[in-house]
């Protein structure tokens, strides 16, 4: 078995790559795109596609196609406003006890529909140059901040040894943290990197609790591998919850997205929001309208206990945060 340093190594990394030339997708996938934004596809996600369906949703997650280049003009380079909330280098504080830290630019795999892939993509970098010291310095001086957000790209991208030694520097600036949180498409794009030694990298216990929050869009996401990462960070007691995006094409069906939230509830996976696909330039061709959005979400409820319909949501712009969007369901008596 390979380790995931090896999958990593042994991604599909161009849409020349001998292997793809059995999937029907990839007659229609994009070398521009793929030269605009990166792309990288670990070889056992590239597994959960359907060779023999030119429209498959997991193929339109990973690799590029020419949609990308079509912009509207409401496409945005920073649609959360990372930027306009940013504290220090490599710091984002946009709610009061609550920070993101975007550890790296890198990934297992590149998301076509990724809310920053703009920003990881630029060679100025702004959201990810310099390193922790001023960041660390802000948290220090700012003890209401009760928990950290790592985030990325993937904060997974590091080895154990420099996450390690990344929580115990956060550990040390932040001693009135309380909760430390990973936002991590791993367990999907790569659950291989998900072992014993990266959850002791990741847990202080008695310090702090962790959480992960990970990032299934569809069911067929959950196969066996994934399912064993999940199994174990949960064995572990780490608190595990989803965060899907509604995609056209992808999983705007009501009955795709109760089959996934149903498979990550027996995973003991709570899901957490469905986002609303943001205005990303070079992802606007898998927004639905928030209509579509809202129908979709009306139509779970009764089929779903409550604690596995996740929270439908649309993030402001310029990082005004999450607004709820889902339907009205009390209509007020007459006078």
């Amino acid at each position: 078995m390979q380790t995931w340093q090896e999958e990593l190594r042994n991604a599909v990394s161009s849409l020349q790559d001998p292997e793809l030339a059995g999937y029907a997708f990839a007659r229609s996938a994009s070398p521009e795109s793929a030269g605009r934004f990166r792309q990288l596809v670990p070889r056992s996600y590239l597994r959960l596609i359907d060779r023999s369906d030119a429209q498959d949703p997991i193929a339109r997650m990973a690799f590029a196609h020419a949609e990308e280049l079509v912009t509207s003009g409401e496409g945005l380079r920073d649609p959360i406003g990372d930027l306009e909330h940013k504290a220090a280098p490599r710091l984002t504080h946009r709610y009061g006890d609550r920070a993101l830290l975007h550890v790296t630019n890198l990934c297992p795999m590149y998301c076509r529909f990724c809310f920053r892939k703009n920003l990881m993509n630029e060679r100025d970098e702004d959201l990810y140059s310099g390193d922790f010291s001023e960041a660390f310095a802000y948290l220090a001086q700012h003890p209401e901040i009760e928990e950290l957000i790592l985030t990325g790209g993937d904060p997974w991208m590091l080895s154990d040894e420099k996450i390690s030694a990344l929580v115990d520097s956060i550990a040390v600036a932040m001693p009135g943290l309380r909760r430390l949180r990973f936002h991590t498409r791993m367990p999907v794009t790569l659950p291989s990197r998900v072992t014993p030694e990266l959850l002791a990298a990741i847990q202080r216990p008695g310090r702090f609790r962790t959480f992960v929050v990970t990032h299934f869009n569809h069911p067929r996401e959950l196969a066996e591998g994934a399912r064993s990462a999940l199994a174990l960070l949960t064995g572990a007691g780490i608190t595990v919850l989803n965060q899907s995006v509604l995609l056209k094409d992808v999983n705007d069906c009501a009955a795709t997205l109760r089959e996934l939230f149903l498979a990550l509830g027996n995973e003991g996976v709570l899901p957490y929001y469905l986002h609303h696909c943001d205005y990303v330039a070079g992802a606007e061709h898998f927004r639905t309208s928030i209509a579509e959005g809202r129908r979709i979400w009306t139509s779970l409820r009764g089929t779903l206990p409550g604690y596995l319909i996740p929270e439908y949501i649309v993030e402001t712009p310029a990082g005004g945060g999450k607004m709820p969007i889902a339907g009205n369901f009390v209509v007020p008596y007459a006078d």
